[in-house]
């Protein structure tokens, strides 16, 4: 049975321990931060008693700075890792390179519109998913840009004034570009969020192996008929 698994079976491990670990810090990261940063725009609740007791508020604040803390740091180390990392980790796998990117660009659009054909599968990322990770990346570059920039404005040390005056021209020397951007991104990540999981889950319900457990593991178990045009030669050159 073991032999008759290894001819139609491949495995394969297309994503490093940083792309791993910086994807998973972020996610919790991001996850805290749309709640926190919700309730700091619209708190909801309104507590008895003295302020010097009842600082939910500032907690809420507390936890939003520290998880902006960890969005930073992971994306740092995915920034460089996509510099020196494998070749499915490094940020030219993400450029749409030619008409063979776009073929498998198309055919797994089509593949979510006619579930009955065969599920594609590809070594790493999907194609449509190389594209939202470029505009999650490029919105946690403004998060994190328009949120120090609005944490610096409220700061009086003078390295913080020195963000605070240099970020604001990002934004027209106006706090309030700063605070409707970061806001906006909030909504952008809350429907990439609801996006994301429910494409894990269907791929998960017609694949043979799991992007959660393949983001966690590092490996990825496939049949060599699932895989999408081109991809079994790919691995071979590897």
């Amino acid at each position: 049975m073991d032999r008759l698994k290894r001819e139609w079976m491949l495995l394969v491990r297309p994503y490093d321990l940083p792309v791993r670990i910086s994807h998973w810090v972020m996610a919790a990261s991001i996850s805290v931060l749309m709640i926190t940063g919700y309730l700091i725009g619209d708190p909801p609740f309104s507590q008895p008693g003295d302020a010097t007791d009842l600082f939910l508020l500032g907690l809420i604040r507390y936890m939003h700075f520290v998880a902006a803390y960890f969005l930073t740091a992971a994306f740092i180390l995915r920034l460089y890792w996509g510099f020196v990392g494998s070749e499915e980790s490094r940020w030219s796998a993400f450029i749409p390179w030619g008409r063979k990117f776009w073929r498998h660009v198309f055919l797994e659009i089509y593949d979510l519109l006619w579930p009955r054909r065969p599920w594609h599968l590809y070594i790493g990322h999907f194609p449509i998913a190389k594209f939202a990770y470029v505009a999650v990346y490029l919105a946690v570059v403004f998060s994190i840009v328009s949120g120090f920039v609005m944490y610096a404005s409220a700061q009086y040390s003078p390295m913080w004034r020195f963000v605070a005056e240099w970020g604001l021209k990002l934004f027209g020397d106006n706090l309030n570009w700063a605070r409707q951007l970061h806001h906006w991104l909030l909504w952008f990540f809350a429907v990439f969020v609801i996006i994301h999981v429910y494409l894990v889950v269907y791929t998960a319900a017609r694949a043979t192996t799991s992007a959660v457990a393949s983001m966690i593991g590092g490996y990825k178990l496939l049949r060599e008929e699932e895989l999408a045009e081109g991809e079994l030669e790919e691995v071979g050159q590897r």
